[in-house]
C-alpha cells in the first residue's frame, strides 16, 4: 500500500513542475494550431477533428497512415511540426525523468545505504560467530 502511496505522490510533484505544465500547454497548443492548419491545407482532411487527429499522430511520431497528405503545404506544415514536436516531446521526457530521478536519490540517501551495510556486516558476523 506505501509504493501506491509514494507512486502517486511521486506523480503529483511530477505535475507540480510548473515547466512540465508549460511543455504541455505548448503542446496542446501546437497540437491545435497545426490540426487546423492541416485542416485548411489539406483536400483530404475533412474536419478540424481529423486535423487534430494527425496533429497528435504527427507530433508523437506514432504515424498510423491513416490519413495521407497529399499537397506540398500540408507535407511542409507536418515537416514543421515533425521538428518542433521531437523538441517538445524530448524536453517532457527529460523533465519527468530528472523528477524520477530526484524522487529516487531523496528516497535513497547514503544513511540508507550505510544502514544496510551496518546491518550486512552484523549478520556477516552473527554467521561467523555460529562457527567458530
Amino acid at each position: 500500500m506505501s509504493r501506491i502511496k509514494n507512486f502517486f505522490s511521486l506523480l503529483e510533484t511530477v505535475f507540480n513542475s510548473k515547466r512540465l505544465r508549460t511543455i504541455l500547454g505548448a503542446l496542446v497548443f501546437f497540437v491545435g494550431v497545426f490540426g487546423y492548419l492541416f485542416y485548411i491545407s489539406e483536400p483530404n482532411i475533412n474536419t478540424y477533428g481529423d486535423g487534430i487527429w494527425l496533429a497528435l499522430v504527427t507530433i508523437t511520431t506514432v504515424g498510423y497512415g491513416d490519413i495521407e497528405l497529399t499537397t506540398t503545404l500540408g507535407r511542409f506544415v507536418a515537416s514543421a511540426l515533425m521538428f518542433l514536436g521531437l523538441g517538445l516531446i524530448a524536453t517532457v521526457t527529460a523533465i519527468i525523468s530528472a523528477k524520477f530521478t530526484r524522487n529516487y536519490v531523496d528516497h535513497h540517501t547514503e544513511e540508507d545505504e550505510l544502514e544496510k551495510l551496518d546491518e550486512l556486516d552484523s549478520e556477516i558476523q552473527d554467521i561467523k560467530d555460529k562457527f567458530q
